[in-house]
């Protein structure tokens, strides 16, 4: 898969990332090399490997859900830079184009 410095400007910029030119080149090419391994194992063939379906053992005792107070909304806020309405406050992550 081919990559082009347009694509890695506009990824930097959607990461909040500032690149210099050279960076940016260096990124490109680190990039690329990671697709390639991707695209490496992608094609390897897993036709004959059953899903797995949980990383669990079925025979791992797991604790007893149990009842008790929570927190009070304050307390968890308390430390926040900025709250509302008892809910955390974070920066727009989100760029629109």
């Amino acid at each position: 898969m081919s990559v082009t410095i347009d694509e890695v400007k506009k990824l930097a910029k959607l990461s909040r990332l500032e690149f210099t030119e050279e960076e940016s080149k260096q990124f490109l090419s680190e990039f690329e090399a990671i697709l390639r391994q991707v695209d490496a194992i992608n094609k390897v063939d897993v036709s004959g490997v059953d899903l797995l379906e949980s990383t669990i053992n079925a025979d791992t005792d797991l604790r007893k859900d149990s009842v008790r107070t929570s927190l009070e909304v304050e307390k968890i806020v308390a430390n926040a830079p900025e709250s509302e309405d008892g809910a955390f406050v974070v920066p727009l992550t989100v760029l629109e184009d």
